[in-house]
């Protein structure tokens, strides 16, 4: 017995000054070595169950041992560097939304918005936010407005355009695939020329949707020593204000036959309240008393349910109480109609959500608007749709 002590303990003694293991754990060798010595010394003390039972024992703590071997070897090569700092998610007071971005699966939908910018000198931009590599981003990005209208894509253009007495800035719309239209090509056939007077004429985009569009306009003219001011908001498809311009009224658009004069006027717009589009109309068709031009800020809403001719989808992430709880600085919010991207306008920011649930938490994007931009297009996209936007937006903003 001491004799095969000694050779087991002499060879291994020579395997482990030479280097390491042939072979690392448990090797079948091993196995019947123990079992050999354990067989000689409980042959003298121990029944046969018993020896079988210690056998056992031995083996499967040496199993045990040599798997944690084995597994901090290997976790060893995969380890992560001590450079890598593991983020713990902040814990987030509890309301209405749980807490953290962590819990979005995954982004899939794609949101084109256009932005007017009213500074001295008025400018628009429009930016496609889509999915790239799981989270949101600013995949395009150009100025103008560009809306998707049927199958294709179409840009609407701010044209200027000047004669000897006028001043005028106006939109035309095209296919996007086509050069814009030379302004001096356009307004002769829009605007009427009298050489007795002096007009200033300016357009902004009030809304632009996937078939309709909501221009404000305001015109100062001077005949003499006369200036008369005048203001008055006015909505058209987005072919029409590629040729005549000419304005719908809300009984047009809803398909509906009234005489109410919410209905048959065409000094209607679209515009945002609390999170949704609503028709508008001024209180008032000019301010006279002004000394120059400009679109009156008294608007009165039409109770009336927009049609998805005008609006293809309006719903929004959540009660307006209940946002402004917890964004005190929130002027809009959209959601996607798959609820997994939410967007609130705050305090001069886009923060880009996942879904409404996730509000409490950070946003997954942000984006800086310009001092005085505001949303007046914001178009979904989803399915197929969110990668053919990306590609074609790409193409189409510069």
């Amino acid at each position: 017995m001491k004799q095969i002590d000694a050779d087991m303990e002499a060879e291994l003694e020579r395997e482990l000054s030479s280097g390491p293991l042939p072979r690392k754990g448990f090797t079948d060798q091993l196995r019947k070595r123990i079992e050999e010595r354990v067989d000689e010394k409980e042959k003298s003390s121990r029944s046969w169950f018993a020896m079988a039972g210690y056998v056992c024992s031995i083996i499967v703590m040496l199993a045990v041992f040599t798997s944690v071997v084995l597994y901090s070897d290997k976790t060893a090569e995969i380890a992560i560097p001590n450079t890598v700092e593991i983020q713990q998610p902040q814990q987030q007071e509890l309301s209405m939304f749980s807490a953290g971005y962590d819990l979005q699966e995954s982004f899939k939908s794609g949101l084109l918005i256009g932005l007017r910018n009213d500074d001295r000198d008025v400018t628009y931009r429009t930016l496609y936010i889509a999915p790239k590599n799981d989270r949101p981003a600013v995949v395009a990005q150009g100025s103008g407005i560009l809306v998707p209208y049927k199958r294709d894509f179409w840009k609407i253009d701010q044209l200027r355009y000047e004669t000897v007495t006028d001043r005028l800035e106006f939109f035309a719309a095209r296919p996007a695939s086509q050069r814009a239209a030379e302004p001096r090509s356009i307004a002769p056939t829009l605007f009427r020329d009298n050489p007795n007077e002096k007009v200033v004429h300016a357009e902004r985009i009030l809304f632009a949707g996937n078939e309709y569009v909501s221009i404000g306009e305001t015109n100062e003219t001077i005949a003499g020593n006369v200036s008369s001011p005048s203001s008055k908001m006015w909505t058209t498809t987005i072919p029409s204000l590629a040729g005549k311009r000419e304005p719908v009224s809300l009984s047009e658009v809803l398909q509906v036959n009234t005489t109410a004069p919410d209905y048959t006027t065409h000094e209607w717009f679209v515009a945002r309240s609390q999170g949704r589009w609503v028709p508008m109309t001024a209180e008032k068709a000019a301010e006279a008393t002004s000394a120059k031009p400009a679109l009156l800020e008294t608007y009165r809403q039409i109770n009336a349910q927009l049609p998805k001719t005008v609006v293809n989808h309006d719903e929004p992430c959540c009660a307006w109480s209940e946002l402004g709880t917890r964004f005190p600085g929130a002027s809009d919010s959209f959601s996607s109609p798959a609820k997994d991207m939410t967007v609130v306008s705050s305090d001069g920011l886009l923060l880009v959500f996942g879904s409404p649930d996730q509000l409490s938490g950070e946003p997954a994007l942000t984006i800086k608007l310009k001092p005085k931009e505001t949303v007046v297009m914001a178009q979904w996209a989803t399915d197929h749709y969110v990668e053919e936007w990306a590609v074609k937006t790409s193409q189409l903003l510069r």
